[in-house]
């Protein structure tokens, strides 16, 4: 059905072929390419030995723009899929841009020089993509990615209004290493080692916790069970958050360990709790400069809110993750946040949480302390090296992890808000175990969840039901249109996505706007927030192709439908449904849970009982 060229064998790359091989049906010839030839050959090998046929591989240099494109002219994909390095996004992206070809990527495109990660960059190619008549899909990774879905997916079926949410991002798995990352090693201490974020509406800030105390009269406030198995199918299970019980971050009362916080990041964070294991052999005075980026905190305007820093690993929070167990889970800022805060409607505040163990964290502070975890260079013998780069070579190649890697991962959206003016609160989850992962595609969980995640988008493009000519999700739109009530109405005579089996329990929201008070409506706000794009980036978010495509001036005939539906677009700005039905097929079930206040759970839908 389509020609779609892969660019990235490392871990992750691994399983986007190997899964794009299981689905013949749409992807009929894969090109892999990377810079290192025999990671593409091992991973054919692994192709064919598993029966499923024969790919083709080449190499390429992805940091070089003409390369790329010499390579794409050569084998003519329908569409380029980068699960290369971030700092290579935006090579790729000029490549695909030259030679009008679809563009796919897993993570936002990171600065090499400076541990800074963001999109607007990525947005800023969106005109241009848009008088090329092709589509470019960001972050279609597991998160960003899935979770990215999950919100819209929520968004679009169970809430009017989604007021909060927290994205847990639990890897349980274990490896038997004294310390080892569980993908690129640059990439993860990096992103690790940065300050934390969050952001929060500007509406929120005047009452500080009161907007969110409602966690603390929660079933959440419970003290933390001892870990044991969920069972997904029953109704008495829960979901346990300790530290608001056990808070020290009362805004009443004075805390002798709250120096590295503000008051006011208490007082918006009441549930959180103060690190006591990562800080255990901090010291105040270094021998060296760390980069800016984990120490220039710093408070930003940004969509109607702001962004607030806190220095790295510094709060919070125990949960007891589904069918894992009690972890702890720290605040990190995390590149969906960026996106998310512009098309979730009613968000008053979001925030980002990865688990890390006592041991996993004492290692990192050590690396920290001594410089290794460094990303400028330094001399060293007469040369210069940089620590992080020498650190990389020296911990183990995270694909080699997939064969010793036991346990599960828990990457869900625990997601606040209302729906027909009461308030609901719900999870949305996955389960991966590693064991599984690599008897299918010889790869551990955390390469599994990203790798699935982009063959899926990849193939709602190639099918037509993403990109080109399809429609963008609804609800969105109705995210922004402050004027939906005075142009919608109501009517029977919508027609759930073909691609969408729903669930008993599950309702589609049936109001539909007048298309062109919504649509002037829409675009109208839409442009208000885009002021602080980039130029290029003005119209993201607004499916203006075919305008912009007359305005460009070319001189081939291109009907209205083909470039429509163009330009660059975040997962979460597509229609969830035929997403969110593959996660079911394709390895990665979710499972969505109502927490009602009491704490107890209702399973509204299950995946896993619906996979082939």
């Amino acid at each position: 059905m389509a020609c779609v060229l892969q660019i990235g064998a490392g871990g992750v790359g691994g399983v986007v072929a190997h899964k794009m091989a299981q689905n013949r049906e749409v992807f009929s010839r894969i090109v892999l390419a990377s810079r290192t030839l025999d990671k593409c050959k091992a991973i054919a090998d692994s192709i064919r030995a598993k029966g499923l046929g024969e790919i083709e591989i080449d190499e390429v240099n992805a940091d070089n723009a003409e390369s790329l494109v010499a390579l794409i002219e050569k084998y003519h994909p329908l569409l380029v899929v980068n699960v290369a390095l971030p700092y290579q996004d935006l090579s790729i992206m000029e490549a695909c841009l030259r030679t009008k070809t679809h563009y796919l990527d897993t993570a936002n495109y990171e600065h090499p020089d400076s541990a800074h990660f963001e999109y607007k960059e990525q947005w800023a190619f969106d005109t241009r993509y848009k008088q090329a008549g092709i589509f470019a899909l960001l972050g279609s990774g597991f998160d960003p990615g899935v979770t990215n879905v999950f919100c819209a997916y929520a968004q679009k079926h169970y809430f009017d209004e989604i007021e909060s949410i927290d994205i847990l991002d639990c890897n349980a798995g274990d490896h038997g290493y004294a310390f080892a990352t569980n993908f690129n090693p640059e990439i993860n201490l990096r992103e690790v080692s940065s300050k934390a974020r969050y952001w929060v509406n500007n509406s929120s800030l005047g009452n500080h916790s009161a907007d969110f105390e409602g966690s603390q009269t929660s079933s959440l406030a419970s003290p933390p069970k001892s870990p044991k198995n969920h069972e997904s199918n029953t109704t008495n299970i829960r979901i346990v958050d300790s530290s608001v019980a056990k808070s020290a971050c009362n805004p009443n009362q004075k805390n002798t360990e709250t120096s590295l916080i503000s008051n006011t990041d208490l007082k918006i964070n009441p549930d959180l709790k103060q690190d006591t294991i990562y800080r255990k052999f901090e010291r105040e005075e270094k021998h060296f400069s760390l980069d800016s980026n984990t120490q220039d905190l710093q408070v930003l305007d940004y969509a109607g809110g702001q962004w607030r820093d806190i220095p790295p690993l510094a709060m919070m929070k125990e949960w007891d993750y589904p069918e894992v167990g009690v972890k702890n889970s720290y605040l990190l800022y995390h590149e969906e946040l960026e996106s998310l805060v512009r098309n979730i409607k009613g968000l008053q505040r979001i925030r980002f949480f990865m688990t890390f163990g006592e041991s996993y964290l004492t290692h990192m502070k050590c690396l920290e302390n001594i410089g290794f975890l460094r990303i400028d260079e330094v001399s060293h013998k007469g040369s210069t090296i940089v620590p992080i780069e020498v650190l990389k070579t020296l911990l183990p190649d995270p694909a080699s992890l997939a064969s010793r890697t036991k346990g599960k991962t828990n990457i869900g959206c625990y997601i606040k808000g209302k729906k027909g003016g009461k308030e609901r609160t719900i999870y949305i989850y996955n389960v991966c175990e590693h064991e599984k992962c690599y008897e299918e595609v010889n790869a551990q969980g955390v390469s599994y969840t990203t790798g699935v995640p982009a063959m899926i988008g990849a193939k709602l493009i190639c099918e037509g039901k993403w990109g080109i000519g399809a429609s963008k999700n609804a609800s969105l739109a109705q995210s922004l249109n402050e004027c939906c009530n005075s142009a919608s109405v109501t009517t029977d005579k919508v027609v759930p996505s073909p691609h969408f089996a729903q669930h008993s329990n599950l309702t589609q929201d049936t109001s539909i706007l007048d298309s062109d008070k919504a649509t002037e409506s829409f675009n109208k706000n839409r442009l208000a927030m885009n002021a602080d794009m980039p130029k290029g980036g003005e119209y993201q978010g607004i499916d203006n192709g075919a305008k912009l495509y007359q305005v460009n001036g070319d001189s081939a005939q291109i009907a209205k439908e083909a470039t429509q539906g163009s330009g660059v677009w975040n997962i979460e700005q597509n229609d969830p449904d035929p997403f969110m039905s593959e996660l079911n097929i394709q390895g990665l079930p979710y499972v969505v849970l109502e927490i009602d206040s009491n704490g107890g759970l209702v399973v509204l839908e299950d995946g896993r009982k619906n996979t082939k």
